[in-house]
């Protein structure tokens, strides 16, 4: 194993493996939460699709639009460090009860080949660089909570800044590329799978 393989496994069993499955798991559960709620919503009160200049589902955005508004959701997570870890849960809970209540409303209005369609291309990035930065508030919550009990002598040591800053950057990109391909490829395959009637007007 090289050094690079080696550090890199090291910082995902110290980041990733407890604290990253703990913000799947309050992401899981609340997105679920969130699509039973808005499959919930009657049919006959929502906007038809297709109309008003979008798709009536998801109105286009720019890249940087979907940037900004992804990394400042990021950052709200990160706030766990200096909150013990309350508004990276409360991001995470509020991140995935929108996120399915969007799709529960949406496969009223689209067919769930193109729901996927629409998610599936930038969320299999943006949903992982979202754990990763919500991990990251989660580790140094325990750091903190550690240090205050005496169980630490450091609240927080080089290292862990250091793989930290690695961790975020790399969020951080992936977000950015995430939303390049949610503003510029997802439309498109959405209306190659669905055919005109789902072409932004």
């Amino acid at each position: 194993m090289t050094p690079r393989l080696a550090a890199a496994r090291a910082i995902c069993r110290r980041w990733l493996v407890l604290y990253g499955s703990v913000a799947a798991l309050v992401l899981g559960v609340s997105s679920v939460a969130g699509f039973l709620l808005g499959s919930a919503v009657p049919v006959d009160s929502l906007p038809a699709a297709g109309g008003g200049g979008s798709n009536g589902v998801f109105p286009p955005l720019t890249t940087v639009d979907l940037a900004v508004n992804n990394l400042t959701a990021m950052l709200v997570l990160l706030l766990g460090a200096v909150s013990l870890g309350l508004v990276t849960l409360f991001g995470l809970v509020l991140n995935g009860l929108l996120l399915g209540a969007v799709v529960g409303i949406a496969v009223q209005q689209v067919d769930p080949l193109v729901v996927a369609v629409l998610i599936v291309p930038h969320g299999v990035l943006e949903i992982p660089a979202l754990l990763v930065a919500s991990a990251v508030g989660l580790r140094f919550a325990r750091l903190t909570v550690r240090y205050i009990r005496g169980l630490e002598d450091d609240l927080v040591t080089r290292r862990d800044l250091r793989e930290a800053g690695y961790l975020v950057a790399t969020a951080a990109l992936l977000i950015v590329v995430a939303a390049y391909i949610e503003a510029n490829v997802t439309l498109e395959l959405a209306e190659r799978v669905a055919g005109e009637e789902f072409a932004v007007a």
